[in-house]
């Protein structure tokens, strides 16, 4: 099959995780400034992250106040911003450091005439940063969950991707780290799924799941680094 399209998750694929240890000392760092319970504050971040990632809080804004409201909790303008930007300054951080190899990979499958795809699982936060990233421009087409209220493994937010691009799904390779069941997904849209796994630095770019990885066998392909997409096509 000649693939004419490369799709890519975002996080944990071309940008560090926005999970694990930095992510808990940010939410710690959210709740320390609104003045609630760090606990209690973070369990109920992370249980929303559904809401926060298929577009029911159009706004961070909308789910901190959503979550201080549920604790009972009173904050003020002040509060609220600098706990917005204790958040953003994480994202951005982490936007702003793609994948080793990223950049000359996406401009070399360009040359190519490869079209160039993403599909995020994000909050709102994240198309506005996406912005001003050195992969952006890379990019003919961007979908985010939270600006489409759809969330992977819905087929929805792949055919979508594939309009966009003016492509068909059966054209499309799609490269992600298995979050979300997000292979599963485009597995099911008829594209060809590829696991790729994370850099050295396993404090930003998290192992997947041996179930991943045997689903990524069976029903496509597993990458150690980005340029090995090249080959596949």
């Amino acid at each position: 099959m000649n693939y004419s399209t490369v799709i890519f998750d975002l996080f944990g694929t071309l940008v560090p995780d926005i999970s694990g240890p930095p992510y808990e000392r940010t939410t710690e760092k959210m709740a320390e400034v609104l003045s609630v319970s760090s606990d209690e504050f973070s369990k109920m971040w992370f249980d929303t992250v559904f809401e926060r990632n298929s577009g029911v809080f159009e706004t961070i804004r909308d789910n901190i106040e959503y979550v201080c409201t549920r604790m009972n909790a009173s904050r003020n303008e002040e509060q609220i911003s600098r706990a917005i930007q204790i958040r953003h300054n994480f994202l951005k951080q982490s936007m702003m450091s793609p994948r080793e190899h990223s950049l000359e990979t996406i401009a070399e499958l360009r040359k190519m005439s490869i079209k160039i795809g993403l599909i995020s699982d994000c909050s709102p936060s994240e198309p506005e940063i996406w912005k001003g990233t050195s992969l952006q421009p890379l990019f003919d087409a961007a979908i985010f969950s939270a600006s489409v209220k759809l969330k992977k493994p819905d087929l929805k937010i792949y055919q979508l991707a594939v309009k966009e691009l003016k492509v068909r799904e059966e054209q499309c390779v799609y490269v992600g780290n298995g979050g979300s069941n997000e292979l599963e997904g485009a597995y099911s849209a008829g594209m060809l799924p590829v696991l790729i796994l994370p850099e050295k630095n396993a404090a930003i770019y998290h192992q997947p799941g041996e179930d991943i990885k045997e689903y990524a066998l069976t029903h496509g392909k597993i990458i150690g680094d980005i340029r090995e997409v090249i080959n596949l096509l």
